[in-house]
């Protein structure tokens, strides 16, 4: 059964492909996930669109805004073919656009395969073009990789055997009832019940839902045994061995090997350094977190360059370099949360980092 559902699986993705590489630049690559597929450039750097970008033939980032997002050009012989376009530049040169949106890389990426840029300022997103899913459903972003969702954000489920025994009775376990009306499409499947009713069933899993989630995000389900599983398409990818996830006033927060909350700093760093707290301060208060010399970097965790510039590589999250609190003694701790923001910095300062709960694509 496993065997045929991964059969099914593969052709439906190679179906896909085939269809959106028929006119595919050759500036550009496919790169398959079970979410879908990824556009990235020739080196597998991952491409975005960009929210603003809401007039016709037109892009809305440049200057600034094109050195941390570089647009993905395109020879001066390209010729637009399908869903991909051409869009000029102030320079004059062409830009590659994918269904009508211009694409970017984004300088934060530093190796293939990085995804950073996904949801900054909520306006940037991957370039990705997600499985079809039924009107119902969903694909989101969470801590634990694009998952299935209803379009309410509930997040689904799909037991490890065919028939459960916790899908019967008295159960948090509520199926995923189709329409009478609906219809088999690809991957989605009805299957029936003994009750008769028809429950939608995607690559070979019945969908659940678990009355205890009680908004987006919630994964209640995930404690209540090891039968059940999130419906995850594309897996997030490990977090480093020495980041733990700690409970705080705030939310699960990351932390370091000891539990100490992990911070990033919002705003400009020179502006708290005239203002606020000049080096030897910051120094007393917060530190860096530096990088062994076989560390490998993973998802949203990169090695950059300390903005205190000490020696050697300093963790990231999402391109910004994070630190802990010194006054922060015990796991979850919070002491540091919007420190330095005063000194007329407009809200800058240093923030706990929040694991990522939920992000509609």
């Amino acid at each position: 059964m496993k065997k045929l559902q991964s059969l099914i699986f593969c052709a439906a993705l190679l179906g896909a492909r085939s269809a959106i590489a028929a006119s595919t630049p050759a500036e550009v690559r496919l790169r398959s996930s079970g979410a879908g597929q990824f556009l990235t450039d020739t080196r597998g750097m991952t491409l975005y669109t960009y929210a603003a970008d809401g007039e016709p033939g037109k892009s809305a980032c440049i200057a600034e805004c094109a050195k941390n997002w570089p647009p993905l050009r395109a020879p001066a012989n390209a010729v637009a073919a399908g869903e991909w376009t051409l869009i000029p530049r102030d320079d004059g040169a062409p830009q590659w656009a994918w269904r009508g949106q211009p694409l970017y890389a984004y300088a934060r990426d530093s190796y293939a395969g990085s995804r950073l840029g996904d949801g900054v300022g909520n306006v940037w997103r991957v370039a990705l073009e997600k499985i079809v899913t039924p009107p119902g459903f969903a694909i989101r972003s969470t801590y634990l990789g694009r998952i299935l969702t209803t379009t309410r954000g509930q997040t689904l489920y799909w037991p490890h055997d065919d028939e459960p025994a916790a899908a019967a009775g008295a159960t948090p376990w509520r199926p995923v009832y189709a329409p009478w009306m609906a219809q088999p499409r690809g991957e989605w499947t009805l299957s029936e019940r003994k009750d008769g009713q028809k429950q939608w069933t995607f690559r070979g899993h019945r969908l659940f839902l678990n009355a205890e989630d009680l908004k987006p995000g919630d994964t209640a389900g995930l404690a209540q045994g090891k039968d059940w599983e999130v419906a995850v398409l594309d897996v997030a990818a490990p977090l480093p061995a020495w980041v733990t996830v700690q409970a705080s006033d705030m939310g699960e927060v990351f932390g370091d090997s000891r539990g100490h909350t992990l911070y990033v700093l919002v705003g400009q760093l020179e502006k708290i350094r005239l203002l606020t707290c000049d080096d030897s301060c910051i120094r007393r208060n917060f530190q860096t977190i530096a990088v062994a010399a076989d560390a490998r970097p993973t998802g949203d965790w990169t090695a950059i360059a300390s903005p205190l510039g000490e020696a050697g590589k300093v963790w990231a999250y999402r391109g910004n370099a994070l630190f802990t609190h010194t006054r922060d003694k015990v796991p979850g701790a919070i002491g540091g949360d919007k420190w330095a923001s005063g000194g007329g910095n407009g809200g800058a300062g240093w923030t706990p980092v929040l694991r990522r709960r939920d992000l509609e694509e």
